[in-house]
């Protein structure tokens, strides 16, 4: 396939069903996950398992590619971005414990576009890297990167295209190199060496400024460019959260000031007001489907919105019916009613993510929320990926209509975790006799996992 067909076919950016998304993730030598063998990765994705068995550091690997590619390098202290997301990925602890050191961290992401049907097309692109990693001098480095893409990868078929972008480090620390075509359309390859190839960052980033003294023409380097960018741009979008660390305190107190572009809901949730305030300018039907949305867990809710307060500031002020226009504020508000707002507004968002991660999205809410908060879940990922993990059984019965995106991490071995998706096949009988997928994991089964024994 042509270079730049690929390119247009994975990252159509006037079609959002032909968004790409994270396909599959591989690991190799990482803490406690043995992902050698794919699992593929839909729009929707429920994680279930035990707590350490993974969850949480298959998510840390999303985290760590978003930051190396989107932190800001501290220049004063010599610090590049890929130094500062690896200190936040663990360094050196990111070896497996049962691994001798010094060795070598595999990771590799596997990107795919969804077609309009819904189905996984073959077309991918893969980010693989290798991390050096020495305990005894409590170093990790790059020592390995390549990006390619082509024909369905995880096929074993001789017959299979794959172009590679470049391939980084292999040979020797610091060279690599760049495959461009010879001829814009045509199948023939040349290559560019690159020589001061950093290890301290990602070639993704810093193809750009390797490629500055280059004699190759635009159009024969324009396919690793229009890659890189289109997978930086897809990779920026990514946003995570986690329950235990939404500041409910922050979230009701704090009054944002107006100016501000943010339309992503930050972490800590302290950004709310502004949000709200930011989407309503940009779609004039948000206000409406926030305030359905809050209708679903308040029914007596008349009117939700983020206004001025005071000359520059932003609050959220809450009407509800029988109350003659008294407004009530976010501090006024239960603490479930107030996570809930917080779920609406990432799942309800008109300029949603490139890809979702709650973690634990249950925390703090009433029971008879958890239909609701399924819908909201389901419905987003109609329009881009998500993963929640969840140890809720009331939240897991409203996923039983879609076991084939329920994946469980279980134990491998003693001291190594893996993954499995779920089917119906694998069920049937049980659903059959009237089982829901949260009863199942109340009392254990062991087809489903996630206990601890």
């Amino acid at each position: 396939m042509d270079c730049y067909c690929f390119c247009l076919l994975l990252y159509n950016r006037n079609d959002r069903m032909n968004q790409p998304i994270v396909r599959f993730l591989k690991t190799q030598n990482y803490k406690n996950l043995q992902l050698e063998q794919s699992v593929d990765l839909k729009k929707l994705n429920i994680f279930i398992g035990s707590n350490g068995s993974g969850k949480s550091n298959f998510i840390s690997c999303l985290k760590f590619l978003k930051d190396c590619l989107t932190s800001i390098p501290d220049e004063n202290r010599g610090v590049s971005s890929f130094e500062d997301a690896i200190s936040k990925f663990g360094g050196d602890k990111i070896l497996d414990v049962n691994v001798k050191t010094p060795a070598k961290v595999s990771i590799a992401y596997c990107f795919s576009q969804i077609s309009q049907t819904g189905n996984l097309q073959k077309d991918s692109a893969i980010l693989d890297f290798k991390l050096y990693i020495d305990r005894q001098k409590v170093r990790a480095s790059i020592s390995e990167e390549y990006l390619y893409g082509g024909e369905d990868l995880q096929e074993t078929s001789s017959s299979k295209q794959i172009f590679y972008y470049y391939e980084l480090h292999e040979r020797e620390l610091g060279q690599g190199f760049l495959y461009v075509y010879t001829s814009p359309g045509q199948e023939s390859t040349q290559f560019q060496l690159l020589d001061n190839i950093p290890t301290n960052s990602l070639g993704l980033l810093t193809i750009p400024i390797l490629l500055e003294n280059s004699q190759l023409p635009p159009e024969d380097t324009r396919p690793v460019y229009k890659i890189r960018r289109k997978l930086i741009e897809f990779i920026s979008k990514w946003q995570f959260y986690n329950a235990n660390n939404m500041n409910l305190s922050l979230i009701r107190t704090a009054e944002p000031k107006i100016g501000g572009s943010d339309i992503y809901l930050s972490a800590s949730g302290d950004n709310l007001p502004l949000v709200l305030y930011n989407l309503n300018q940009k779609s004039i039907n948000f206000e409406d489907s926030i305030n359905e949305a809050m209708k679903s867990i308040l029914p007596k809710t008349r009117r939700l919105r983020a206004l001025p307060s005071g000359r520059l500031s932003l609050t959220v002020e809450w009407y509800f019916e029988g109350i003659d226009d008294e407004a009530f504020y976010l501090n006024e508000m239960s603490d479930g009613t107030v996570r809930m707002l917080c779920w609406a507004t990432i799942l309800h968002s008109p300029l949603i993510p490139s890809l979702i991660v709650i973690d634990e999205p249950e925390l703090g809410l009433h029971v008879s929320w958890m239909p609701i908060l399924a819908e909201w879940i389901k419905k987003a990922a109609t329009k881009t990926q998500i993963i929640i993990t969840t140890h809720s059984p009331d939240l897991l019965d409203h996923f039983t209509d879609c076991l084939e995106n329920v994946l469980c991490f279980y134990p491998k071995n003693r001291t190594h975790f893996s993954i499995k998706s779920l089917s119906k096949e694998m069920l049937q009988p049980k659903l059959e006799q009237g089982w829901e997928l949260g009863d199942l994991y109340r009392v254990g089964d062991p087809t489903i996992g996630g206990w601890p024994w």
